[in-house]
Protein backbone atom coordinates (compact mmCIF):
# COMPACT_ATOMS: atom_id res chain seq x y z
CA UNK A 1 0.00 0.00 0.00
CA UNK A 2 3.30 2.34 0.13
CA UNK A 3 4.53 2.22 -2.86
CA UNK A 4 0.74 2.77 -4.51
CA UNK A 5 0.55 5.45 -1.70
CA UNK A 6 3.87 7.21 -3.21
CA UNK A 7 2.93 7.40 -6.96
CA UNK A 8 0.63 10.13 -6.98
CA UNK A 9 3.34 12.17 -4.68
CA UNK A 10 5.74 11.45 -7.01
CA UNK A 11 3.82 12.67 -10.01
CA UNK A 12 2.63 15.71 -8.35
CA UNK A 13 6.18 16.73 -7.32
CA UNK A 14 7.96 16.09 -11.12
CA UNK A 15 8.20 18.05 -14.38
CA UNK A 16 8.06 16.15 -17.77
CA UNK A 17 11.26 17.23 -19.78
CA UNK A 18 11.30 16.80 -23.67
CA UNK A 19 15.10 15.08 -23.54
CA UNK A 20 18.18 16.22 -26.45
CA UNK A 21 18.88 13.65 -28.18
CA UNK A 22 21.87 12.21 -27.19
CA UNK A 23 23.82 8.34 -27.41
CA UNK A 24 21.91 5.68 -26.63
CA UNK A 25 22.34 3.55 -23.36
CA UNK A 26 22.42 -0.16 -23.50
CA UNK A 27 19.43 -1.52 -21.11
CA UNK A 28 17.36 -2.77 -24.02
CA UNK A 29 20.26 -4.22 -26.25
CA UNK A 30 20.79 -7.32 -24.07
CA UNK A 31 18.50 -9.71 -26.61
CA UNK A 32 16.80 -11.82 -24.35
CA UNK A 33 18.24 -9.96 -21.03
CA UNK A 34 17.05 -6.74 -19.36
CA UNK A 35 19.82 -4.33 -18.30
CA UNK A 36 19.03 -2.83 -14.59
CA UNK A 37 17.78 1.24 -15.71
CA UNK A 38 14.90 2.46 -14.42
CA UNK A 39 12.28 4.67 -15.85
CA UNK A 40 12.47 8.35 -15.40
CA UNK A 41 9.80 10.55 -13.49
CA UNK A 42 6.71 11.44 -15.29
CA UNK A 43 6.81 8.94 -17.91
CA UNK A 44 5.87 6.05 -19.03
CA UNK A 45 7.45 3.49 -21.08
CA UNK A 46 5.80 1.82 -23.79
CA UNK A 47 7.19 -1.44 -25.82
CA UNK A 48 5.31 -4.61 -27.58
CA UNK A 49 7.24 -7.51 -27.58
CA UNK A 50 6.75 -10.70 -29.65
CA UNK A 51 8.50 -14.47 -28.56
CA UNK A 52 8.83 -16.59 -30.97
CA UNK A 53 10.00 -20.42 -30.69
CA UNK A 54 10.05 -22.52 -33.63
CA UNK A 55 11.11 -26.65 -33.99
CA UNK A 56 10.82 -29.56 -32.19
CA UNK A 57 11.95 -33.17 -33.35
CA UNK A 58 9.41 -33.76 -35.47
CA UNK A 59 6.62 -32.16 -38.02
CA UNK A 60 5.67 -28.79 -37.75
CA UNK A 61 5.76 -26.43 -34.46
CA UNK A 62 5.74 -22.43 -33.92
CA UNK A 63 4.42 -20.18 -31.13
CA UNK A 64 4.33 -16.51 -30.72
CA UNK A 65 3.89 -15.18 -27.21
CA UNK A 66 3.56 -11.34 -27.85
CA UNK A 67 2.82 -8.75 -25.10
CA UNK A 68 2.26 -4.59 -24.87
CA UNK A 69 3.28 -3.32 -21.45
CA UNK A 70 3.69 -0.43 -19.68
CA UNK A 71 6.32 0.54 -17.29
CA UNK A 72 6.70 3.58 -15.15
CA UNK A 73 8.37 5.05 -11.80
CA UNK A 74 5.94 4.47 -8.80
CA UNK A 75 8.32 5.40 -6.16
CA UNK A 76 12.48 6.10 -5.83
CA UNK A 77 14.19 3.00 -7.56
CA UNK A 78 10.74 1.21 -7.34
CA UNK A 79 9.48 0.36 -11.24
CA UNK A 80 6.09 -1.33 -11.98
CA UNK A 81 5.12 -2.97 -15.31
CA UNK A 82 1.54 -4.37 -16.57
CA UNK A 83 1.36 -6.19 -19.68
CA UNK A 84 -1.26 -7.58 -21.80
CA UNK A 85 -0.33 -10.79 -23.62
CA UNK A 86 -2.04 -13.01 -26.58
CA UNK A 87 -0.90 -16.18 -27.78
CA UNK A 88 -0.38 -17.79 -31.15
CA UNK A 89 -0.18 -21.67 -31.94
CA UNK A 90 0.73 -23.46 -35.56
CA UNK A 91 1.67 -27.27 -34.15
CA UNK A 92 1.30 -30.39 -37.14
CA UNK A 93 2.31 -33.94 -36.69
CA UNK A 94 4.62 -33.42 -34.15
CA UNK A 95 6.67 -36.43 -32.48
CA UNK A 96 7.34 -34.63 -29.55
CA UNK A 97 4.83 -36.03 -26.43
CA UNK A 98 2.16 -33.53 -25.26
CA UNK A 99 2.11 -31.24 -28.13
CA UNK A 100 -1.48 -31.89 -30.43
CA UNK A 101 -1.89 -30.53 -33.71
CA UNK A 102 -3.60 -27.08 -33.06
CA UNK A 103 -4.08 -23.84 -34.80
CA UNK A 104 -5.18 -20.95 -32.73
CA UNK A 105 -4.68 -17.19 -31.63
CA UNK A 106 -5.84 -15.96 -28.51
CA UNK A 107 -6.18 -13.58 -25.62
CA UNK A 108 -3.63 -15.15 -23.05
CA UNK A 109 -4.34 -12.87 -19.81
CA UNK A 110 -1.90 -10.51 -18.09
CA UNK A 111 0.98 -9.63 -15.66
CA UNK A 112 2.20 -7.14 -13.11
CA UNK A 113 5.82 -6.75 -12.51
CA UNK A 114 7.44 -5.31 -9.45
CA UNK A 115 10.75 -4.20 -9.49
CA UNK A 116 13.75 -2.47 -6.85
CA UNK A 117 17.32 -1.08 -8.11
CA UNK A 118 19.51 -1.24 -5.12
CA UNK A 119 22.23 0.37 -7.41
CA UNK A 120 22.51 2.32 -10.22
CA UNK A 121 24.91 1.69 -13.17
CA UNK A 122 27.87 3.70 -12.91
CA UNK A 123 29.81 5.27 -16.20
CA UNK A 124 33.48 3.83 -15.58
CA UNK A 125 33.78 -0.08 -16.00
CA UNK A 126 33.30 -2.65 -13.79
CA UNK A 127 30.89 -0.37 -11.66
CA UNK A 128 27.80 -2.44 -12.04
CA UNK A 129 23.93 -1.77 -11.45
CA UNK A 130 21.60 -4.35 -9.68
CA UNK A 131 18.09 -4.82 -9.52
CA UNK A 132 15.21 -7.79 -8.68
CA UNK A 133 11.99 -8.26 -8.83
CA UNK A 134 9.11 -10.45 -8.88
CA UNK A 135 6.95 -11.00 -11.83
CA UNK A 136 3.06 -12.58 -11.51
CA UNK A 137 1.07 -13.71 -14.38
CA UNK A 138 -2.42 -15.52 -15.13
CA UNK A 139 -2.11 -17.48 -18.44
CA UNK A 140 -5.09 -18.37 -20.30
CA UNK A 141 -3.41 -21.19 -22.79
CA UNK A 142 -1.59 -23.36 -22.03
CA UNK A 143 1.70 -23.19 -23.30
CA UNK A 144 2.43 -27.03 -24.06
CA UNK A 145 -0.91 -28.23 -25.76
CA UNK A 146 -2.40 -24.90 -26.72
CA UNK A 147 -5.67 -25.68 -25.03
CA UNK A 148 -7.79 -23.56 -22.80
CA UNK A 149 -5.84 -23.64 -19.26
CA UNK A 150 -5.66 -21.52 -16.69
CA UNK A 151 -2.35 -20.88 -15.42
CA UNK A 152 -0.49 -19.10 -12.52
CA UNK A 153 2.93 -18.84 -12.18
CA UNK A 154 5.41 -16.66 -10.29
CA UNK A 155 9.10 -15.41 -11.43
CA UNK A 156 11.87 -13.94 -9.09
CA UNK A 157 14.38 -12.22 -11.13
CA UNK A 158 17.94 -10.74 -11.14
CA UNK A 159 19.75 -8.81 -13.29
CA UNK A 160 23.23 -7.08 -13.27
CA UNK A 161 24.61 -4.78 -15.60
CA UNK A 162 27.87 -2.71 -15.93
CA UNK A 163 30.10 -1.21 -18.56
CA UNK A 164 33.15 -3.76 -19.55
CA UNK A 165 35.14 -0.86 -21.64
CA UNK A 166 34.39 2.75 -21.67
CA UNK A 167 31.16 3.61 -23.26
CA UNK A 168 31.54 0.73 -26.14
CA UNK A 169 30.99 -2.90 -24.34
CA UNK A 170 28.64 -3.69 -21.71
CA UNK A 171 27.37 -7.23 -20.12
CA UNK A 172 24.84 -8.68 -18.25
CA UNK A 173 24.15 -11.27 -15.97
CA UNK A 174 20.30 -12.07 -15.27
CA UNK A 175 18.57 -14.88 -13.23
CA UNK A 176 14.70 -15.92 -13.24
CA UNK A 177 13.28 -18.69 -11.09
CA UNK A 178 9.81 -19.55 -9.78
CA UNK A 179 7.17 -22.26 -9.46
CA UNK A 180 3.45 -22.21 -11.59
CA UNK A 181 0.58 -24.56 -11.66
CA UNK A 182 -1.94 -25.07 -14.76
CA UNK A 183 -5.10 -26.96 -14.94
CA UNK A 184 -6.31 -27.27 -18.80
CA UNK A 185 -9.95 -26.89 -18.61
CA UNK A 186 -12.12 -29.87 -18.62
CA UNK A 187 -9.50 -31.68 -17.49
CA UNK A 188 -9.26 -33.11 -13.58
CA UNK A 189 -6.12 -31.68 -11.35
CA UNK A 190 -3.78 -28.87 -11.47
CA UNK A 191 0.01 -29.37 -12.80
CA UNK A 192 2.94 -28.17 -11.13
CA UNK A 193 6.33 -26.90 -12.51
CA UNK A 194 9.42 -24.73 -11.87
CA UNK A 195 11.87 -22.46 -13.82
CA UNK A 196 15.46 -22.12 -13.58
CA UNK A 197 16.89 -19.24 -15.78
CA UNK A 198 20.19 -18.45 -16.39
CA UNK A 199 21.82 -15.86 -18.46
CA UNK A 200 24.81 -13.78 -19.80
CA UNK A 201 25.11 -10.91 -22.65
CA UNK A 202 27.37 -8.74 -24.52
CA UNK A 203 26.75 -5.80 -26.40
CA UNK A 204 28.78 -3.55 -28.61
CA UNK A 205 28.56 0.42 -29.65
CA UNK A 206 29.28 0.48 -33.28
CA UNK A 207 30.52 3.83 -33.64
CA UNK A 208 31.78 6.26 -30.77
CA UNK A 209 28.43 7.99 -29.26
CA UNK A 210 26.37 5.93 -31.63
CA UNK A 211 23.01 4.38 -31.03
CA UNK A 212 23.06 0.79 -32.77
CA UNK A 213 24.61 -2.07 -30.87
CA UNK A 214 25.23 -5.29 -31.51
CA UNK A 215 26.55 -8.42 -29.28
CA UNK A 216 25.87 -11.98 -28.28
CA UNK A 217 23.63 -13.43 -25.34
CA UNK A 218 23.46 -16.96 -24.06
CA UNK A 219 21.01 -18.86 -21.74
CA UNK A 220 20.56 -21.61 -19.60
CA UNK A 221 17.14 -22.89 -18.99
CA UNK A 222 16.08 -26.04 -16.71
CA UNK A 223 12.44 -26.96 -16.73
CA UNK A 224 11.36 -29.00 -13.00
CA UNK A 225 8.44 -31.33 -13.01
CA UNK A 226 6.63 -29.90 -9.94
CA UNK A 227 6.67 -26.26 -7.97
CA UNK A 228 9.96 -26.87 -5.56
CA UNK A 229 12.63 -28.30 -8.14
CA UNK A 230 12.11 -31.70 -7.21
CA UNK A 231 11.92 -33.72 -10.26
CA UNK A 232 14.14 -32.63 -13.10
CA UNK A 233 12.51 -32.23 -16.76
CA UNK A 234 14.93 -31.26 -19.31
CA UNK A 235 17.75 -28.74 -19.42
CA UNK A 236 19.19 -26.30 -22.76
CA UNK A 237 21.88 -24.28 -23.81
CA UNK A 238 20.85 -21.32 -25.99
CA UNK A 239 23.15 -18.53 -27.67
CA UNK A 240 22.84 -16.46 -30.00
CA UNK A 241 23.42 -12.96 -31.84
CA UNK A 242 21.36 -9.44 -30.89
CA UNK A 243 21.01 -6.17 -32.82
CA UNK A 244 19.60 -2.90 -31.28
CA UNK A 245 18.87 0.22 -32.66
CA UNK A 246 18.02 3.24 -31.31
CA UNK A 247 16.15 5.88 -33.63
CA UNK A 248 14.90 8.88 -31.30
CA UNK A 249 12.08 10.55 -31.05
CA UNK A 250 8.85 9.62 -33.34
CA UNK A 251 6.00 11.11 -32.67
CA UNK A 252 5.19 11.51 -29.26
CA UNK A 253 7.36 9.03 -28.23
CA UNK A 254 10.91 9.51 -27.52
CA UNK A 255 13.98 6.94 -27.18
CA UNK A 256 12.02 4.72 -29.72
CA UNK A 257 14.11 1.90 -30.36
CA UNK A 258 14.07 -1.88 -31.80
CA UNK A 259 15.49 -4.76 -29.90
CA UNK A 260 15.93 -8.16 -32.14
CA UNK A 261 17.43 -11.95 -30.54
CA UNK A 262 17.79 -14.91 -32.10
CA UNK A 263 19.09 -18.07 -29.90
CA UNK A 264 19.05 -21.30 -31.43
CA UNK A 265 19.50 -24.06 -29.15
CA UNK A 266 23.08 -25.59 -29.48
CA UNK A 267 22.87 -28.64 -26.56
CA UNK A 268 20.24 -30.10 -24.36
CA UNK A 269 18.50 -32.93 -22.71
CA UNK A 270 15.14 -33.97 -22.11
CA UNK A 271 14.58 -36.53 -19.03
CA UNK A 272 15.89 -39.97 -20.10
CA UNK A 273 17.25 -38.59 -23.00
CA UNK A 274 14.02 -38.73 -24.85
CA UNK A 275 15.10 -36.25 -27.92
CA UNK A 276 18.73 -36.88 -28.04
CA UNK A 277 20.65 -34.14 -27.50
CA UNK A 278 18.70 -31.54 -27.45
CA UNK A 279 15.66 -30.43 -24.99
CA UNK A 280 12.84 -30.87 -27.35
CA UNK A 281 10.19 -31.30 -24.84
CA UNK A 282 10.62 -28.21 -22.69
CA UNK A 283 12.46 -26.23 -25.83
CA UNK A 284 12.48 -25.84 -29.08
CA UNK A 285 15.20 -25.37 -31.57
CA UNK A 286 15.45 -21.69 -32.18
CA UNK A 287 13.86 -18.95 -30.07
CA UNK A 288 13.50 -15.05 -31.27
CA UNK A 289 12.82 -12.19 -29.19
CA UNK A 290 11.51 -9.16 -30.95
CA UNK A 291 11.08 -5.74 -29.34
CA UNK A 292 9.79 -2.00 -29.91
CA UNK A 293 9.02 0.43 -27.29
CA UNK A 294 10.16 4.08 -26.42
CA UNK A 295 9.33 6.76 -23.60
CA UNK A 296 5.97 9.19 -23.40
Amino acid sequence: MALLAASPALAATCTPVQHPPSPAEPDDAFGFLDGTALSEPCTVDIQTEIIGHHGKQNGRFTSLNSKVEATWLAAPRWMISVAFWHAFHAIRDNTVPGYPNHNRSAFDGASVQVAYQFRERGEHAFDPGFSVGIETRYAKISEGTAFSADRYSVAIKGAIDMALSGDRLYGAFNFSLGPGTERVRLAPGHVADSALELGLAATYRLTPGGNTFVGVNARYAASFGNAFYGRWSGHAILAGPTLYHEFGTVGPLQYVFLSVAWTPQIWGRAAAGATGNYDLVNAERQQFRLRIGGML
